[in-house]
């Protein structure tokens, strides 16, 4: 059986007029890789048939190839009757050996495998926004975001900065359950964030305590030199632009903790 006979196949069972094709898609039908004059020369696309297997798989099946897009890996084919020769007609999925979908799923799996394992850097870049002292910054200042961020507490700690890293999907609930916590104004019902936060990190509330926030369209994450902005308001990335800030606080020397909410 040639192994062009998967294509002619899958083109029998088609319904559409048209298939637009990338070559990858070819080769997963196959289960296999096409040669490297299918990628490169455009008459290995012809519609000459005669004693070229792999043309003879989509002329049997009743459809030519109408375009060529190698600059783009596409080729267009385009039916040319209903159904195709008596045998392609009959073709089934069914009738496939099941071996030969394995040996398919295999070869695609192991595709896509090498080129998750090349290696990948990721990268953060950031900006802080200055929100001052807790102790005089109120809950209502507009510069404290509603939405999500990445929130910097800091404060003195035996005469080195201690940090906070905290991930919240809301910048002003956070602020103000800390704030209500150094006023000693904590309210029933109120956020308990202020009291696990001090539990977690055993910041001295008397002392001053600065505060810094990553708002929403101040983080980028790249990946192998692409970025694109993090989305501060979905909580996986909130958490991971807080992962990433947190490394950085322990790279720098300096003693940290990370809270993600």
């Amino acid at each position: 059986m040639s192994k062009y006979e998967p294509l002619r196949e899958h083109l029998a069972r088609l319904e559409d007029v048209v298939w637009a094709a990338k070559l990858n898609e070819v080769e997963e039908i196959i289960g296999s890789n096409l040669p490297k004059s299918a990628r490169e020369h455009r008459t290995w696309w012809a519609n000459s048939g005669g004693s070229l297997v792999h043309q003879n798989a989509w002329l049997d099946a009743g459809w030519r190839v109408e375009r060529t897009d190698l600059m783009r890996d596409v080729i267009v084919f385009r039916r040319l009757r209903i159904g195709g020769t008596a045998i392609a007609g009959g073709s089934s999925q069914r009738q496939r050996p099941a071996h030969n979908l394995q040996k398919v799923a295999e070869k695609r799996l192991a595709k896509e495998m090498a080129a998750l394992r090349q290696p990948a850097t990721v990268t953060l870049r950031s900006e802080w926004t200055v929100l001052g002292d807790v102790q005089q910054t109120p809950c209502s200042a507009a510069s404290i975001p509603r939405e999500g961020g990445v929130v910097r507490f800091a404060a003195y700690d035996g005469g080195e900065i201690h940090t906070a890293i905290v991930a919240t999907l809301s910048v002003q609930e956070s602020y103000r359950g800390l704030r209500e916590e150094v006023k000693g104004v904590v309210k029933d019902g109120g956020s308990r964030f202020g009291a696990a936060f001090v539990q977690k990190t055993g910041f001295d509330l008397t002392a001053p305590i600065e505060c810094d926030v990553v708002k929403s369209g101040n983080a980028w994450l790249l990946t192998d030199g692409r970025g694109r902005k993090a989305n501060l308001d979905d909580q996986s990335e909130c958490h991971l632009v807080a992962q990433l800030l947190y490394l950085q606080e322990l790279q720098t020397g300096r003693k940290s903790a990370l809270i993600l909410l």
